[in-house]
């Protein structure tokens, strides 16, 4: 008797604990069903009242120039290009703003937001509790994930870090995937380069074995470099992060807007066809909902 009085108890609590997750589930499903696809944010100030810009109508953007297939110099041209060229040009129109580009080295990308040179920077940094936390620049909700891979070339034989645990890593000078190859390889000899372009120079001079970047530039560097059919990817990956651009600490609002607009890019798929037009894949952004965004 008193079995089947549990076993009923448990019964009816088991139902009444399910009816109120069945009613979430239906709201839910009715919820997206009334609103549809994604839908882009429209109702913010036009012209967004920006206070503390470098110079008034101007979008002043720090970039490296020399991180493909985000932004660097067309060798026809002449001119800066890039995803993330393009990213930083569509957030200025959208602001109602012209846009200047301040063209530097990496190592002054972060000091540079700091001492005021710019309002808005980075090709994509890569989040970590420092730079999250810093009082020296604000960093945007996520436009994409990367990785810590590396490249070689062929003649080395190795294809995994694990193969270059005593070896010669290079890298770019200050890149948060060069210092973080640098502690997982502690026993790895290291040589720093200010540049991708002088780090895949060092490469093929013997300087170092193993160049450490992100995927997406390391995928970018294998389709298309001179030397792309000499090169193998290391892996797999040392570390998966989400990447976002940075803000000029005194401009809190062109965060806010920077981040409004962004939501957008992502939901009306503007960031995503950006990447796709530079790059083979749109991994990166498509994969931003595996961390929540």
């Amino acid at each position: 008797m008193s079995k089947t009085i549990l076993m009923t108890t448990a019964a009816a609590t088991a139902a009444l604990l399910a009816a109120p997750l069945q009613a979430q589930d239906d709201a839910s499903s009715a919820f997206e069903e009334a609103i549809g696809a994604p839908q882009p944010v429209t109702n913010y100030p036009d012209p967004w009242p920006l206070q503390n810009l470098i110079e008034d109508g101007v979008l002043t953007v720090g970039t490296t120039g020399s991180s493909p297939p985000r932004t660097f110099v067309d060798p026809n041209s002449g001119e800066l290009t890039g995803s993330y060229v393009e990213l930083f040009e569509k957030l200025a129109e959208d602001l109602g703003l012209e846009i200047e580009f301040v063209q530097l080295d990496w190592a002054g990308i972060l000091p540079g937001l700091a001492a005021n040179r710019f309002d808005l920077a980075c090709d994509g940094a890569s989040w970590n509790p420092e730079r999250l936390g810093s009082d020296q620049f604000l960093m945007t909700s996520p436009t994409g994930l990367n990785a810590t891979v590396g490249i070689t070339t062929s003649d080395t034989g190795l294809t995994s870090f694990d193969d270059v645990a005593s070896g010669t890593i290079g890298g770019v000078r200050g890149e948060i995937y060069f210092e973080g190859a640098q502690e997982a390889l502690p026993d790895a000899e290291a040589v720093d380069f200010p540049g991708l372009q002088e780090s895949l120079l060092g490469l093929m001079n013997g300087q170092a074995e193993v160049i450490v970047m992100n995927l997406s530039n390391a995928l970018s560097v294998m389709e298309d470099s001179p030397m792309a059919e000499d090169l193998v990817l290391v892996g797999p990956a040392l570390e998966v992060f989400p990447q976002s651009l940075c803000v000029n600490p005194n401009e809190p609002d062109l965060l806010v807007a920077v981040n409004t607009l962004l939501g957008n890019y992502r939901a009306d798929g503007t960031l995503s066809e950006l990447i796709g037009k530079y790059a083979t894949s749109t991994a990166e952004v498509d994969l931003l909902n595996r961390i929540g965004y």
